[in-house]
């Protein structure tokens, strides 16, 4: 019965998914945890041992496993064969002679895992662990090739170095006339180009407060044109409507002529 961890099946198979993805695309477990820790709003730790006491609560339980669709054989730990001590100094050796032939330790490690990435991880730590805690072992490596002992970070300078090694001149400690006229002259150029950068942006700057003043001036003349449509328009109504009104008044003013002509004959 398990009584480490109040998680639910749903969490433990999201935790098992979420190592199997890493796993694949070669992430350590460690990174793994911390990532997941994030994720989860959990500690690392917290994490890592829930990861392992689950796991054997699900090695040992075949049914739950299969129950909650997790395949435990994706989770078991490699347990790694150590180097013996001639394989370490054989790897040391072999190590050496790639990056005597230009190669950085990294893509020696390469050639010798095949391409392996558990090996080439392999390689890479025990090699800087010879270096960092082995010095003994590692200068028999170097004095084994070389014939004398040499630091990791420094190329060797005996006659046994090989050929496409490329020596490199001293470095001067001073500058010459030309060095200062070539760094003035890079100066002016970069000089040149902030201006010109620092131009082109408030140009851009301008051009665009013009587009915009441009765009706003566009939109008060089509508010203005309809404004003048819709007075021409009401205009034409109020000189039809006058003109109506005009003919009106001049019927009714023969009317009124009419009619007192009428009244004065009568009168008299």
């Amino acid at each position: 019965m398990k009584i480490y961890s109040k998680w639910k099946d749903s969490q433990v198979v999201d935790l098992f998914r979420y190592i199997e993805q890493g796993k694949k695309q070669n992430i350590c477990l460690t990174k793994l945890f911390e990532s997941y820790a994030k994720k989860s709003g959990r500690m690392p730790n917290s994490v890592r041992n829930y990861y392992y006491n689950e796991l054997e609560n699900l090695l040992s339980n075949e049914k739950r496993a299969k129950k909650l669709g997790i395949d435990v054989n994706l989770h078991q730990k490699n347990n790694s064969k150590e180097f013996s001590c001639e394989e370490t100094k054989d790897l040391v050796i072999s190590i050496l002679k790639n990056t005597a032939k230009g190669m950085s330790v990294r893509k020696a490690c390469l050639s010798l895992a095949d391409g392996d990435i558990n090996l080439i991880v392999r390689y890479q730590n025990k090699f800087r662990s010879v270096v960092v805690k082995d010095k003994e072992l590692y200068d028999s490596c170097v004095k084994e090739i070389y014939g004398q002992t040499e630091k990791f970070d420094t190329k060797p300078k005996n006659n046994n170095m090989p050929n496409n090694v490329v020596k490199f001149k001293q470095r001067q400690q001073f500058l010459t006339d030309s060095d200062i006229n070539s760094l003035f002259l890079g100066l002016v150029k970069l000089v040149k180009k902030q201006a010109g950068e620092e131009m082109n942006k408030d140009l851009k700057l301008e051009n665009k407060k013009a587009n915009s003043m441009l765009r706003k001036t566009l939109v008060e003349l089509s508010e203005k044109e309809n404004e003048i449509k819709n007075l021409r328009k009401n205009f034409k109504v109020l000189s039809d409507s006058n003109q109506k009104l005009k003919e009106e008044l001049k019927v009714i003013r023969g009317k009124n002529a009419e009619l007192l002509s009428k009244i004065q004959k009568s009168t008299i």
